[in-house]
């Protein structure tokens, strides 16, 4: 596989002295550092290393503690030599380094998503998946899964994700009928906690009037008759129909990977958390395997950490056999690829390995709020502390789906329960989601030092769909800070439709549906902190805020270079910034081409 810039020599950047930046710049960069010397500082500057790459004449916004901006940055051996004034870091500059002038524009550190799915992802936007986001009519989604059929020989499954009409009942069994009698069809609604299947999908897979729901989750039957209508409720029922689709390739899998990872470098992502990478479903090997090669290759342009999710309390206690205890598990093991790598690699394992996943309720109706009686739970609360504890007395950081205030509530009881069974000081157990806990709840949020890793970007696209005008304190940014909370920012694809980060740093500040609907400014927050949740708070989120999150002496020379300057520009002019160039330590992993 051609391996991604991340690991290349690339030609010099079109903003860089061998390509762009004229020869009377480049002596003046010089000549400040000849200055310096002729003012007394000869020994000091014969002490400066040399860097390997300068970025001088722009805006760096560093997200240090005293959000430093200063004019250049230095970075040797992947690391930053040194952020500061373009006089301070000519000083870096020798008769190799590579210098780019920035002629006025913004650097940041690089985003970090920290809330992804690689995979899913990379298989929507392939197309491998027929991709529904956006389209708002039944009609419409059926058209699109008509033109897939047409495509397909017979008997060739459909795998379509992204309805995102809120309603149970949006697709029947028979509508997809309507399509296709001839392909096995699993239709998945956006959250990815429910989808529909077709009379043939569900027949290969041995639903029928007399199937039983998995814990967890339901087979919708039809009213007064034992006839499934096609809906699968959380993930144990989609898996009646997933574990018979075909399994994709190696190959595929690699490239799924790769392209959902260069979409996001392209947006000045560096790096990213997959927080719900399958160990269970069929075909989970491949891309197991492909997530550890391309680490191992060095051919991912974005730095990855994964937490694997775990279905059940049974799957739970095997993986964590397989995986944590000194035999060899056995080969068809779930985790196999992962304990070899953390037994030969354990460098490379602690670099990639975040912890572990579990969901407490799902989306939409089956959340878990305290004013919804339809709530369907995932796990029975003990099955909930079981897994905590499981998890927790191993060392692991813990990643929980939680969207609403009940399952929020439930999870921090089981935190406590953990840290009652095995004290940690520095756990850093993570809420993904928490789009409105009680306000009662943000002091043990706070005291148990839980990390919230959530999504302002849901606002502007679903916040009409679900009348969030009826919780307009939701995804309360502001209450998270007030109270202490560390918060990290991702875009959750596939189940969210936009992945781009510049999104959710203007739906921080702005609170703002598609329609035009406001919600509580009070809970708006300022770009410089909507960008420190993007960044630090990010990497604190996944114990790497010494490494990444900020451009500061001894961090990864991971950066992005902006058209604009996020601290400058009008707030709707942040969803409107791109990137011009991304660098993972220092490598050039994405350079925007001249139109």
């Amino acid at each position: 596989m051609k391996k991604s810039a991340f690991h290349q020599n690339k030609a010099e950047s079109n903003l860089s002295f061998g390509a762009g930046i004229s020869r009377r710049n480049f002596l003046k960069i010089s000549a400040l550092a000849t200055a310096g010397a002729l003012a007394g500082f000869p020994a000091a500057r014969a002490s400066m290393p040399e860097a390997e790459l300068v970025l001088t004449n722009g805006k760096i916004l560093t997200v240090d503690a005293a959000n430093s901006v200063v004019e250049g940055v230095a970075v040797k051996g992947g690391r930053i030599l040194d952020a500061g004034t373009a006089e301070k870091i000519a000083g870096y500059i020798g008769t190799t380094t590579k210098v780019i002038n920035l002629r006025g524009k913004t650097v940041t550190p690089g985003l970090i998503d920290s809330h992804a799915h690689l995979p899913p992802f990379g298989l929507r936007e392939s197309k491998r998946w027929v991709k529904l986001q956006g389209m708002e009519s039944k009609e419409e989604i059926l058209e699109a899964l008509a033109q897939r059929a047409q495509t397909l020989t017979k008997g060739q499954w459909i795998a379509a994700w992204g309805v995102e009409d809120f309603s149970l009942s949006f697709l029947t069994k028979e509508d997809l009928d309507k399509v296709t009698g001839d392909h096995p069809m699993l239709v998945t609604h956006t959250t990815g906690q429910w989808g529909f299947a077709n009379s043939l999908a569900l027949k290969i897979s041995g639903i029928d009037g007399n199937a039983q729901s998995p814990p967890g989750s339901k087979i919708a039957m039809k009213l007064f008759k034992k006839e499934p209508t096609g809906l699968l409720i959380h993930y144990p029922a989609l898996y009646l129909v997933r574990k018979h689709m075909p399994v994709l390739s190696y190959e595929d899998a690699q490239e799924c990977i790769l392209h959902a990872a260069n979409l996001y470098a392209r947006e000045g992502v560096t790096a990213i958390h997959d927080n719900f990478f399958m160990v269970s479903e069929i075909g989970a090997n491949q891309f197991a395997r492909a997530y550890i090669n391309l680490v191992q290759k060095g051919a991912l342009p974005t730095r990855v950490k994964i937490w694997p999710y775990l279905a059940n309390l049974k799957e739970a206690t095997r993986v964590m056999s397989d995986l944590f205890s000194e035999r060899d598990p056995l080969p068809d093991s779930s985790v196999r690829d992962f304990f070899i790598m953390r037994k030969q690699q354990p460098g490379l394992f602690a670099d990639m390995w975040g912890g572990l996943k579990i969901a407490i309720d799902g989306s939409g109706m089956t959340t878990l709020w305290y004013s919804n009686p339809r709530g369907l739970p995932l796990h029975s609360k003990a099955d909930v502390y079981a897994m905590m504890k499981l998890f927790h007395r191993a060392d692991q950081q813990i990643s929980v789906h939680a969207v609403g205030d009940q399952a929020v509530d439930i999870f921090l009881d089981a935190v406590e329960v953990s840290q009652n069974d095995h004290r940690r000081s520095d756990a850093r157990h993570r809420i993904e989601h928490a789009i409105l806990p009680q306000s009662s709840s943000l002091e043990r949020i706070s005291r148990l030092k839980v990390v919230i890793s959530t999504h302002p970007q849901f606002i502007y696209s679903w916040g009409d769909k679900w009348m969030m005008k009826n919780k307009e304190k939701s995804i309360p940014l502001k209450s998270y800070l007030q109270a202490g909370i560390p918060v990290a920012l991702g875009a959750d694809p596939p189940a969210f439709p936009l992945y781009q980060p510049q999104i959710a740093l203007w739906q921080a500040i702005k609170r703002a549906t598609k329609e035009g609907m406001r919600l509580d400014a009070a809970e708006s927050i300022s770009i410089q902190e909507a960008l420190r949740m993007q960044t630090m708070g990010s990497a604190y989120a996944g114990f790497q805020e010494r490494e990444i999150g900020s451009l500061e002496k001894g961090k990864f020379a991971d950066m992005a270079v902006w058209d604009r300057n996020y601290y400058s520009i009008p707030s709707d002019e942040i969803k409107e910034a791109t990137a011009v160039m991304t660098f993972v330590g220092g490598k050039t992993v994405y350079e925007k081409k001249e139109s």
